[in-house]
């Protein structure tokens, strides 16, 4: 069965030599994708540039719009990437490459890399590698340097083949200097360990996201972070496919110290948090809430992996992407009732703020 990075790469390598339409004498920005992508009929009509729409149509074809921004705007995809942790400055199989200040004016999907050079399919593109172009080409580029502005990493179910050496070692991704191929979810669908250290397991009648990741010995939040297409942590059906870590990560203990002989001493209260103890109070957040404090939860929200939450990013007026982050934050220290009602207390907020 192909991985998910596969599907996006051999669709987008397929459009190859597409050109859009020719009136007037000149390349008018007229193509076909736009009118198959829900909401995004006006970029052709508009005959606005595409090169951000053509990627949006790929993921939709591949069935995986959830992993790459729906918009025609580049700098809409640097920020949506950039919410959900999922940036980085090397590139990786299926990564989208932004171009540009800013990275706002131009995009494509890496196909391949090497220590200097990446291997793109951009669309509204041409052989000199326009950002205006006329059509689908395959494009040879820097990959880094001032017109590479950076990456977003989709996160594949079999996991990511990326430079990053910062991500050498994390689940779901797989350290490469150099790759031309995504990883294989032959072993994942199956249920074995793959090279990014991941499996996938199929959910069964009755089972729950809680106890998938009590059998796998992780929290739901891991699992979250693992399945960013999971938008409720409370549905998941019959069928449907989760990753979770190949192997349960290893308990550390450490040993018990030596008594030592001494006077005994009156043990101490357990202190308070520092986070739990600046909680500004409820008072803070909810309907009708507009001030830093809220802010502040946002940003701590979209740190811990529930920046999809958020259509455009926190701020200071509280919104209901507000409540459903926080509770489903709340669900996931395996909290339920009151406790996760969405409105943060005390306990939540020395969590978020760790």
């Amino acid at each position: 069965m192909a991985s998910q990075a596969a599907k996006v790469l051999s669709i987008a390598k397929s459009e190859e030599g597409y050109r859009e339409g020719f009136s007037g004498g000149h390349w008018n920005n007229r193509e076909r994708y736009a009118a198959e992508v829900p909401g995004m009929t006006w970029v052709s009509a508009g005959e606005y540039p595409w090169c951000a729409l053509f990627i949006s149509w790929v993921a939709m074809k591949a069935g995986v719009s959830d992993l790459y921004p729906r918009s025609a705007s580049c700098s809409y995809g640097v920020n949506w990437f950039r919410q959900k942790g999922r940036w980085s400055e090397y590139p990786a199989i299926g990564a989208q490459v932004f171009f540009g200040a800013d990275g706002g004016t131009h995009t494509g999907l890496v196909v391949a890399f090497d220590a200097s050079t990446i291997t793109t399919v951009e669309g509204n593109t041409n052989t000199d590698g326009s950002p205006e172009g006329n059509g689908v080409y395959v494009r040879k580029r820097n990959r880094r340097g001032a017109n590479t502005y950076g990456y977003g990493l989709p996160a594949f179910a079999e996991g990511v083949t990326t430079a990053d050496p910062s991500l050498k070692g994390k689940l779901g991704y797989r350290y490469a200097a150099k790759a031309s191929a995504p990883v294989s979810s032959a072993d994942a669908s199956s249920g074995k360990q793959t090279s990014s250290k991941t499996r996938v397991v199929t959910v069964k009648a009755g089972q729950t996201l809680g106890l998938i990741a009590a059998s796998a010995g992780i929290s739901v939040a891991t699992v979250l972070s693992l399945n960013p297409g999971i938008k409720n942590p409370d549905v998941i059906l019959p069928g449907q496919k989760v990753t979770v870590p190949a192997t349960p990560p290893k308990a550390t203990t450490k040993p018990s110290p030596k008594p030592t002989a001494g006077p005994k001493q009156k043990p101490k209260a357990p202190a308070k948090t520092s986070s739990a103890a600046n909680f500004p109070g409820v008072k803070y957040f909810g309907p009708g809430a507009n001030n830093a404090f809220v802010t502040k939860l946002g940003r701590a929200l979209v740190k811990h992996g529930y920046g999809r939450f958020y259509a455009v990013g926190p701020g200071p007026r509280w919104s209901d992407s507000d409540k459903r982050a926080v509770k489903a934050f709340q669900q996931a220290q395996g909290w339920s009732g009151s406790d996760a009602d969405g409105i943060p207390g005390p306990s939540t907020w020395a969590r978020l703020m760790k």
